[in-house]
């Protein structure tokens, strides 16, 4: 697989980002955010997004490796792609990926996955990442939700568990942002005139 997964079984680190959910029990994308309450205390909402809608994604530095959801919040031991996979620190810890996702309106996120079901989709839009970067040099894909899919799985344990998988492809192709950066998407974003489509503008392009 592209991503190196191995089914059986360096540290990613640093200060993190807000974050874009996806549920494979309803098929959902939930942005999590955190805003001071009155009394100055950091709290934390969570918004539903609304479909279909686009982001670029950082596929050149996307993360793979292992996660662990603790007590004290995610555990995560992460190298890039195409770097040796770390060692698995614990039967707790699951193969997972993490990658950068940003458009004008949610600013720069990452969403993050351990789920199988995820992960497999994430490798098929990696591969397609690498199969049109070579004739889309200095640029970024447009990843492009429209939804979920259904799907059934059988279990020796549970029998038949349904679950949903994201429903994304790449629409395009444009030059990486400067919201990518972490410290330019701290500033609000200037308004941008429409873009006018061409091979390598997509429609709604001033969302980036």
């Amino acid at each position: 697989m592209a991503l190196g997964f191995q089914e059986n079984t360096s540290s990613g680190g640093g200060d993190f980002l807000p974050i874009m959910k996806f549920s494979a029990k309803d098929g959902s994308f939930v942005r999590q955010d955190r805003h001071q309450g009155a009394e100055g205390h950091w709290e934390k909402s969570e918004t539903e997004m609304e479909l279909p809608f686009k982001v670029v994604m950082d596929m050149d530095a996307i993360e793979v490796g292992f996660i662990a959801f603790t007590t004290t919040g995610p555990d995560f031991r992460f190298v890039k792609v195409g770097e040796p996979m770390p060692v698995k620190p614990s039967d707790e810890h699951k193969e997972g990926f993490r990658v950068k996702m940003f458009n004008k309106e949610i600013g720069l996120r990452e969403m993050s996955s351990s789920s199988k079901i995820v992960r497999n989709q994430m490798n098929d839009l990696h591969d397609a990442y690498i199969a049109g970067k070579a004739d889309n040099p200095g640029k970024v894909p447009v990843i492009e939700i429209t939804g979920s899919d259904r799907i059934q799985i059988e279990t020796k344990a549970q029998g038949t568990q349904t679950f949903r998988s994201p429903k994304w492809s790449i629409a395009g192709w444009v030059d990486r942002p400067a919201g990518m950066d972490a410290q330019a998407a701290k500033e609000p974003a200037a308004a941008a005139a429409p873009a006018v489509a061409s091979p390598s503008v997509v429609e709604g392009a001033d969302l980036f």
